[in-house]
């Protein structure tokens, strides 16, 4: 279906894709696959029977939101990624997967991938339904980019490759991965829930500072004298206590003489 109107289209599918990976191994963006709309309903089909068919000759898109896409001459699926999961992107059609602190792009480009129904029918066209797609793909990383048979500009690598042009094996892009999060550090919720590891480990800091300092206190203060300590304890007199006036004398010792008078 798509090499008999070659001539007239000169193409057969678009894939168009721009995809952000962000710094939490998550992906935003937007992939869309269409077709021309004459390509579509040249055999008396209905547009979307015609895609339908069409679209099984594409290796298996990571899944995502995925709406219809109509234009002037075009119509298609566009499917939309919202902090979608790296590990999504492993699909037949591309790779974007994380490896350590790098993460790797690759799209391959492989005749076997592509126009498989087409093949059952006439297996020669298998390989003309690729050199007919034309691929125009965008992939922006957060760290640097350290390799790709793209075009960089800045963090973003990009490709566009017509139809009727050869294509490449795949494309491909490395980048560089930022440090993933300590396993220590425990995010709050999207509401901004209270930081109770901060708020304990606070405590607990107050709580030592408090009982070093009363120890300091403690040692520093000065010991009172125990009891008798240093002190000077009156000894009683070896002699017999002389008793107070006018008491009687006591038995066995001698009255005292009485005053003279002069």
């Amino acid at each position: 279906m798509c090499l008999a109107l070659v001539g007239a289209l000169g193409g057969c599918m678009q894939l168009n894709v721009g995809l952000t990976v962000n710094a939490d191994d998550t992906v935003d963006g937007q992939l869309l696959l269409t077709a021309q709309k004459s390509l579509l309903t040249a055999r008396n089909m209905s547009i979307d029977a015609g895609f339908a068919e069409l679209r099984q000759n594409i290796p298996a898109l990571p899944p995502g939101e995925e709406i219809r896409y109509e234009d002037a001459k075009l119509y298609g699926s566009q499917i939309t990624y919202r902090k979608t999961p790296l590990s999504v992107f492993n699909s037949e059609s591309l790779k974007l997967v994380r490896e350590d602190d790098l993460y790797r792009f690759t799209l391959p480009l492989d005749p076997k991938k592509y126009g498989g129904k087409l093949a059952e029918q006439n297996p020669q066209t298998q390989q003309a339904f690729l050199l007919l797609m034309s691929f125009e793909i965008s992939v922006t990383f957060p760290g640097r980019v350290l390799d790709s048979n793209g075009t960089v500009t800045g963090r973003s690598v990009t490709w566009k490759v017509d139809a009727n042009q050869e294509k490449p094996t795949e494309l491909r892009a490395l980048a560089e991965a930022p440090p993933r999060p300590s396993a220590s550090v425990v995010p709050g919720n999207d509401g901004g829930g209270f930081p109770w590891l901060l708020a304990v480990g606070g405590a607990v800091i107050l709580l030592l500072v408090a009982v070093v300092v009363v120890l300091l206190l403690r040692r520093s203060r000065p010991t009172a004298p125990a009891a008798g300590a240093g002190a000077t304890v009156p000894t009683q007199p070896s002699g017999p206590a002389t008793p107070p006036p006018g008491s009687p004398p006591t038995p066995g010792s001698t009255p005292a003489d009485p005053p003279r008078s002069g």
